[in-house]
């Protein structure tokens, strides 16, 4: 809540006196989403937010609910799960895979290389976690928390994850794309087909659903500023523009200024859902 919004997109940081538009809006609350994906008789998550009450209280974090609870009032059970793709394993990503028992997790190798690399570099400054004293500010450590870790490692411990080379296709259409340092080392796209077109799910390479469409970056964090604006494109060239791409953290979601997720309503302690589209002979789970 109340992030500095230069912090989260540089080009929108707020000037005072500016007339510019871009520069007026000082501080934004930024949404955290996950994506469920109905596949006939397989459900897949994208991203699954944080469970995690010392990070909600850390970052100052609100209308928080347990991912099975919401996925309740969707009428899935969090067993239903069958398959996760998280988009990279930062804390408010990839932190409620242990409550989804029978998911498999697919992950990018790059991944997790990057995050041993990271935890284990050797100067203090580089391997800062969130949690540190005086916490961190975009090191390549920053965002990778130890709770989230044990989440992580715990899926591949059990035999529960696949860890992905590249692009892979895990369902008929449903299709994992690379995006390595479009947010992090390992970040990674998932491509959906559905009745208006196919979606793409971007995490944090898409963080923000006006600066796709505006070209600008977003939440900067081990982010090649070059590789971001290829993950747009990619999403610019699968689904044929801008419309589709889910953006993980726009300030706009649930609201007419994001036409994808404009059919929205209130849910769990003041949280959000947003119906995009249903395959034929899907009922409506809007109440």
């Amino acid at each position: 809540m109340k992030v500095p919004f230069g912090a989260f997109m540089p080009d929108r940081a707020f000037v005072p006196g500016s007339n510019k538009p871009e520069s007026s809006i000082p501080t934004v609350d930024l949404p955290v989403n996950i994506g469920v994906i109905k596949c006939g008789n397989e459900l897949v998550l994208y991203d699954t937010g944080w469970k995690q009450q010392e990070y909600l209280k850390m970052t100052g974090s609100d209308h928080w609910a347990p991912l099975p609870d919401q996925l309740k009032v969707l009428g899935f059970n969090a067993a239903d799960v069958t398959k996760v793709v998280i988009g990279h394993a930062h804390w408010d990503h990839a932190g409620q895979l242990s409550d989804l028992p029978n998911a498999v997790l697919y992950v990018q190798r790059e991944e997790l290389k990057a995050i041993e690399w990271a935890l284990n570099y050797p100067e203090p400054h580089i391997r800062a976690i969130n949690s540190d004293p005086g916490g961190c500010y975009r090191t390549p450590a920053c965002g990778y928390m130890p709770l989230t870790i044990e989440e992580v490692y715990g899926k591949v411990l059990k035999g529960k994850a696949v860890i992905v080379d590249g692009e892979m296709e895990i369902l008929p259409g449903v299709r994992i794309h690379p995006a390595f340092r479009a947010h992090t080392a390992g970040s990674q796209l998932l491509e959906v087909p559905t009745a208006i077109g196919k979606l793409v799910f971007g995490s944090d390479a898409f963080s923000s659903y006006e600066a796709i469409r505006d070209w600008m970056t977003a939440n900067v964090q081990q982010t090649d500023t070059v590789q971001q604006f290829l993950a747009y494109e990619k999403c610019y060239k699968i689904t044929g523009g801008y419309n589709n791409c889910v953006s993980a953290h726009e300030p706009l979601s649930y609201t007419d200024k994001y036409p994808l997720t404009k059919n929205s309503w209130e849910a769990l302690n003041g949280g959000r859902m947003a119906e995009i589209t249903l395959a034929p002979g899907e009922k409506s789970r809007k109440p």
